[in-house]
């Protein structure tokens, strides 16, 4: 039997090589373009101004009501809402299985040792002082959909007590549309912003876990660490490597919250365990408008 020669090993180690560096540049264009975050401008229609600013003076003027969500929620979702869930996963000797029947985002099922080893760098586990003790809060949630461009909301909405930014909604060069009030910033780690502008020293950063990946993420921000390679491309899009903020300042939603939200108020199915993982299918806590 003829032995290959060395000419046809590097031959073959070559297209092998080749491959991978392909595979490699093909995953690194596809992240850059995911990354990617551009969009056209409109031009918004002055009637449209008048009218949105007429509304945010009506809301502002109007009486704030106290615990006005907690009860409408209750009132509408009776016996599918519970009032007394925590906002914020807390570090207790009560965390166990039991309590977390699915995997993330609607529970801990399985990531129990990574949860506590978290918790265990977060000093903090409740709204910041000051937030918790007021009768009566207004909040507004801002996305980051764009649809506040153009409307100058942003001293309306730097009115609001408690004002949560979800994932990367922009904060620096858009004050005039949306303020540069930030309380909370809640997000996932492909969500959270990359420039450190659009962090506050005064704010809390609530991250909602969705995949063992995001554990690993958090563990590698908290101890000022860096995620490996092979960590990063668990991830469908870039991430942040560092967060320029104190450990107090972190929060972890409480999943029970999602699981809340999407299988008992929307009555979604509960997800099922697949050989990969889990099949994929919240604000009121701190308001009282």
């Amino acid at each position: 039997m003829k032995r290959p020669t060395c000419k046809c090993c590097c031959r073959v180690f070559f297209r092998i090589l080749f491959l991978i560096c392909f595979t490699i540049c093909f995953l690194y264009i596809c992240k850059v373009g995911l990354d990617a975050e551009t969009c056209d401008l409109r031009v918004v229609d002055p009637k449209h101004i008048k009218n949105a600013h007429t509304f945010a003076k009506r809301v502002m003027e109007a009486q704030c009501r106290p615990e006005f969500a907690r009860k409408e929620m209750d009132r509408r979702f009776r016996n599918r809402y519970n009032m007394g869930l925590e906002s914020f996963v807390k570090k207790s000797k009560d965390l166990n299985e039991s309590l977390y029947l699915y995997g993330p985002p609607f529970g801990f099922r399985q990531y129990l040792r990574e949860l506590n080893e978290i918790l265990d760098m977060i000093p903090n586990d409740g709204l910041p002082e000051g937030r918790s003790s007021k009768s009566c809060s207004r909040c507004i949630v801002i996305g980051s959909g764009g649809i506040l461009h153009g409307l100058q909301l942003g001293s309306a909405i730097d009115k609001y007590d408690v004002v949560i930014r979800l994932n990367n909604a922009p904060v620096h060069g858009h004050e005039r549309d949306v303020g540069n009030k930030t309380t909370i910033r809640m997000t996932y780690p492909e969500g959270a912003p990359i420039s450190e502008r659009e962090y506050f020293n005064n704010s809390l950063f609530v991250t909602v876990l969705f995949k063992h990946a995001d554990f690993l993420w958090l563990q590698a921000v908290l101890k000022n660490e860096t995620l490996s390679t092979w960590d990063r491309l668990f991830f469908w899009k870039s991430v942040t490597e560092k967060l320029p903020l104190k450990s107090h300042q972190i929060r972890i939603l409480n999943p029970l919250i999602v699981k809340e939200t999407a299988m008992d108020i929307l009555e979604f199915l509960p997800p099922r365990q697949k050989w990969w993982g889990w099949d994929k299918v919240h604000r009121v806590a701190m308001c009282g408008k």
